[in-house]
């Protein structure tokens, strides 16, 4: 192998590093990852709201409600073109609030969750110092 193949194979070798760490600090990347890592957070929530639902007793037997949050989700990434005010990023998704019902708080907690209110909720962000902010 020649030489100059192999101070070309390592340029390349070098480029393609330089690129993959600049796509790893880039916010937009960064912001697609945060995203994900929220959203799974709120799915976490969600499951412990549901163990920890204060069961009310009613006329046939209890009730009870939690918060929950639709998996469906968009997000947003504003630079600011660039200029100094910070880059930002939303997180758009339904936050619902659900109420469960049962002659028994066992049998409560298997039943259907019936929605009785949803809110649009928009999350922002900031990224500051190579991470997302919240």
């Amino acid at each position: 192998m020649r030489v100059s193949h192999i101070i070309a194979a390592a340029a390349l070798l070098l480029a393609a590093t330089v690129s993959a760490r600049a796509a790893a600090d880039d916010p937009g990347t960064k912001f697609e990852k945060f995203c994900s890592e929220w959203m799974q957070k709120l799915a976490v929530r969600e499951r412990d709201n549901i163990k920890n639902i204060h069961w009310v007793p009613d006329g046939n037997g209890v009730e009870g409600e939690y918060v929950g949050y639709s998996s469906e989700h968009t997000c947003k990434l504003n630079d600011n073109g660039g200029g100094k005010a910070p880059v930002v990023g939303k997180i758009i998704y339904r936050e619902y609030r659900y109420m469960k019902k049962g002659s028994s708080p066992d049998s409560a907690q298997t039943s259907a969750p019936q929605a009785v209110e949803a809110t649009e909720v928009t999350e922002i962000f900031r990224y500051a110092k190579g991470k997302w902010e919240y």
